[in-house]
């Protein structure tokens, strides 16, 4: 494991920030109809939503769970990153100890536990520089073999 001095912690920390865009530019990123048409061209039954800043969201079905595409860093209808997202509702939950063993083992995907120690799996990405539809429906793609690893780990 290599050690950043303070030295250059503060120069990496200013790029990383510059780096990361705060909202998606004017005619970047995806918007809500946009990517409705890649979920209906993928056959994921989806609904077109809107969330509670105003933002789009899709209602979809996946590996037979129904799941969520929400939209982050949106600026004048166009968003720039997206989450896919499922929650398991399980009898009696599932440990901290099964989160923390999944979320070490998976690189993309991330296990959340709901106060009722549910599992939620969330799967970020951007599509600021992409062929959206392409991009998006591969992202849909390692979602969903995520799912197949994520529903064994909880025991759903």
């Amino acid at each position: 494991m290599t050690r950043i001095t303070a030295g250059l912690l503060a120069p990496l920390l200013a790029f990383a920030t510059m780096a990361a865009p705060a909202q998606a530019a004017p005619g970047r990123g995806v918007s809500g109809p946009e990517a409705m048409a890649v979920f209906e061209a993928m056959e994921l039954s989806p609904e077109l939503l809107t969330d509670g800043v105003g933002d789009p969201m899709i209602r979809f079905q996946v590996n037979d769970l129904t799941a969520y595409l929400n939209f982050y860093d949106c600026d004048d209808g166009r968003c720039g990153s997206l989450q896919l997202e499922v929650g398991l509702d399980l009898e009696h939950g599932t440990t901290l100890h099964v989160a923390n063993v999944y979320n070490a083992r998976y690189r993309y995907g991330r296990m959340l536990l709901d106060d009722e120690m549910d599992p939620y799996l969330q799967y970020d990405f951007e599509v600021l520089h992409a062929d959206h539809a392409d991009h998006i429906r591969s992202q849909v793609q390692i979602f969903g073999s995520l799912l197949v690893d994520f529903t064994k780990a909880v025991g759903f």
